[in-house]
């Protein structure tokens, strides 16, 4: 009897490490340090529609008078905190050598209220104001912080990619550019958002392989929940923001240009292709194609679990976004 209780033991040992494995494989997300600054960082809250909504800031050392202010938006079942963490709090590093502000807001019960009328999480079907959110915020640290309110931005992962694209749709009169990773703009039987018709400069970066976001486009699903519905390829998301930039629908683009970023991260089967259009007005457009990665945003340094793909190492997400937002 005893020889067959420690062949039991052994074989819960055995699957316990295979699941252990499986785990560290597929899972893991090993976190990045984080970096000693001068500037501070500070967790806040405000009172909206009968709700706390919480958010956190960092402000360098070096922040400058009329400073822009740039938003950094979480992906579901994440938070500020949590996208803070996942992009190696180098949206932090990159305020510290520009004199930027940059907030993590944080989405009601962890998501955010996008264009995707379908969507199950209550964000959207409580149809929460997050646009109001973002406008209380802009307007608190801009009495506090003197922020340049001509110079607001705003980037998000997945879900905040989204959250992203409601905002350059409805609102590019108060957002001078957006970015989105890993999403695509959802298709038009699935759009619950009013877009304004108006052209904003917007960067997108998606991953040819991502599992969640499927780059040809396609039905979203995330662990079999489809509710977030189907959305436009990535060629096509982009062609409706540069259609955007034409006047009376003839297209005024004066400069389109390829840029293959250089091997960086040692990984022939990644590669990064970025296009780059603008019109005569200063609208730009830019597709980054992430060649062989995930659901990711491209770091130097974060690495993401294996579950949602490849990695694209060749670039760094924030710091593009960053040198597009501010033009450097």
């Amino acid at each position: 009897m005893k020889s067959f209780f420690k062949i039991i033991a052994y074989i819960l040992c055995f699957i316990a490490l295979i699941l252990a494995g499986l785990f560290y494989y597929f899972i893991y997300f090993p976190e990045v340090p984080e970096p000693s600054l001068p500037g501070s960082f500070e967790s806040k809250s405000l009172e909206l529609d009968g709700l706390t909504r919480t958010y956190s800031f960092y402000q360098p050392s070096s922040l400058k008078t009329k400073a822009p202010l740039i938003f950094v938006l979480h992906g579901s079942i994440s938070s500020g905190a949590g996208v803070r963490l996942q992009t190696g709090y180098e949206f932090d590093l990159l305020a510290e050598k520009f004199g930027f502000v940059v907030v993590y807001p944080d989405g009601y019960e962890n998501h955010w209220n996008d264009c995707r009328a379908s969507a199950d999480y209550v964000a959207n079907t409580q149809n929460i104001d997050d646009v109001a959110f973002f406008d209380l915020i802009v307007k608190e640290l801009g009495s506090k912080l003197r922020i340049d309110k001509s110079k607001v931005f705003a980037t998000g992962f997945s879900n905040g990619g989204h959250m992203a694209y409601r905002l350059g749709l409805e609102h590019p009169d108060q957002f001078s550019g957006v970015a989105a990773f890993a999403a695509n703009l959802p298709v038009k039987d699935n759009l619950d958002c009013e877009p304004s018709g108006q052209p904003v400069s917007i960067a997108i970066f998606n991953g040819t392989e991502d599992p969640i976001n499927p780059h040809t486009g396609g039905l979203v699903s995330i662990a079999g929940n489809s509710s977030r519905g189907e959305v436009l390829s990535s060629s096509a998301t982009a062609a409706y923001w540069l259609g955007l930039a034409g006047i009376d629908g003839q297209p005024v683009l004066v400069q389109k240009e390829k840029v293959q970023h250089a091997e960086r991260d040692g990984d022939k089967q990644t590669s990064v292709e970025e296009r780059r259009w603008s019109n005569s007005d200063g609208i730009q457009v830019r597709l980054y194609t992430l060649q062989g990665s995930g659901h990711v945003m491209p770091s130097y340094t974060v690495r993401y679990p294996r579950i949602i793909g490849p990695e694209a190492g060749d670039i760094s997400g924030p710091e593009e976004v960053v040198n597009f937002f501010l033009g450097e």
